[in-house]
């Protein structure tokens, strides 16, 4: 793949993205649900029993379709808590109003498609009377508005299906789960509201260790990615009410990514940055980021040499160095703008290593790193609002594409 193939499809990539999101975020669509008002369901009709009166039509008479009782739920299906892989299983343990059949997580991605069954207990239309038009109605499901948006970069939205004898039913927005549910009166509930909310529930184990019953709810602690560039992911002690209202207890960072940001090389050491602006926080952070990868391309340069690497390989990364400098100049810049400050990076000596060291740090730090940080690049240079961070941006992503590039060219030639 050349340079230019390359960055040719990362910018399908971001504009195929924008435009999902766009249509997306606008238009019409119905207003908000009371809270006390249950999620729309379909009652799939009974089939009627095949008629045994001769008919006059020389075409063969249709298959006969499976028809039985409705059979209505006495009980809802509980599943297991915690799954093989020590995760959680956040459908276990739910007590809805009314018993169902099956309930499930479904996952709608984009602007078109059909939605896609995820996490789900109980079996589906096992008590319908007609299987088939149960199951066709519950393909038909697509959750919007949705909850739990995620699926980075980009959107996907959930909503929680459920069978209920004949009835196929969505709860696609947190008024209608909750109307769904009714009083939150178990941990599972309190999870799964969380998790609608956009919260993570960990481990098995580390959400039983933090769960606690109250006299009017629970209390829980999650995780949740409180920035995306860096990625931050932080700890977070939660109070779900019986009347499904969440609130924050406290916050602590967990751990810290700065995965969508330059490149970095083994040995160096980020002191993080200091503001009481979030903007002036971020824009610190990456300048040093930055200076960071002014040192990965030095050492990148060096080590490719010592390698018998071809000039063009050796110059490019030489190159890319220069304008890595170039990023922290403007970065500083953004960071002064925004009351932000920068508090050091830490480099080590500029020792060669072997052509596997140099190998798995390009693939690492080039190929994964440098890739999604010129896509996030892409997308924040055309969401920026302020016409002089979107310019910044905008230059500095157009670099970090050939320094991406410049990855690939590397892994494919060691």
């Amino acid at each position: 793949m050349t340079d230019e193939q390359f960055e040719g499809m990362a910018r399908r990539i971001v504009w195929l993205t924008l435009a999902s999101v766009g249509v997306s975020a606008c238009g019409g669509g119905e207003p908000p649900r009371s809270s006390d008002v249950p999620p729309p369901t379909t009652t799939v009709p009974e089939a009627a029993p095949p008629t045994s009166e001769p008919s006059a039509s020389t075409e063969p008479p249709p298959p006969a379709v499976a028809t039985k009782p409705e059979a209505l739920p006495q009980a809802t299906p509980q599943g297991e808590r915690c799954r093989e892989d020590s995760g959680v299983n956040i459908l276990a343990g739910l007590n809805p109003v009314k018993p169902v059949d099956y309930v499930a997580i479904f996952q709608a991605m984009g602007k078109d498609g059909a939605a896609r069954e995820g996490e789900h207990v109980g079996a589906r239309c096992v008590g319908a009377s007609d299987e088939l038009a149960c199951n066709n109605a519950l393909k038909a499901l697509r959750p919007e508005p949705g909850f739990h948006i995620s699926c980075r970069p980009g959107f996907c939205t959930h909503g929680v299906a459920f069978t209920r004898g004949n009835e196929v039913g969505l709860a696609d927005d947190l008024d209608e789960l909750k109307a769904f549910l009714g009083p939150i009166d178990t941990e599972g509930e309190a999870t799964l509201i969380a998790w609608a909310e956009g919260y993570n529930p960990g481990t098995c184990d580390e959400l039983k260790k933090g769960t606690k019953k109250t006299k009017d709810g629970f209390e829980l602690v999650v995780e949740k990615m409180t920035a995306d560039c860096p990625i931050e992911i932080s700890e977070m002690k939660l109070k779900i009410s019986t009347n499904g209202e969440l609130k924050e207890l406290s916050k602590k960072v967990k751990s810290k990514n700065g995965a969508c940001v330059g490149r970095q090389s083994a040995g160096v050491t980020l002191a993080g940055a200091t503001s009481e602006d979030s903007r002036g926080h971020y824009f610190a952070e990456c300048a040093d980021l930055e200076r960071a990868a002014v040192f990965a391309f030095a050492r990148m340069a060096a080590e490719l040499r010592a390698l018998g690497a071809p000039a063009e390989l050796v110059g490019d990364a030489q190159r890319a160095r220069a304008e890595e400098a170039r990023h922290v100049k403007v970065m500083d810049v953004l960071a002064e703008k925004f009351r932000g400050e920068s508090t050091g990076v830490t480099l080590p000596e500029l020792e060669l290593r072997g052509a596997f060291e140099v190998a798995l740090e390009n693939a690492v730090e080039g190929c994964v790193r440098e890739s999604y940080g010129a896509l996030v690049g892409l997308w924040q240079a055309e969401r920026a609002e302020q016409p002089e961070v979107r310019e910044a941006l905008r230059d500095v992503a157009q670099d970090e594409l050939r320094h991406a590039a410049l990855s690939w060219r590397v892994a494919a030639w060691l």
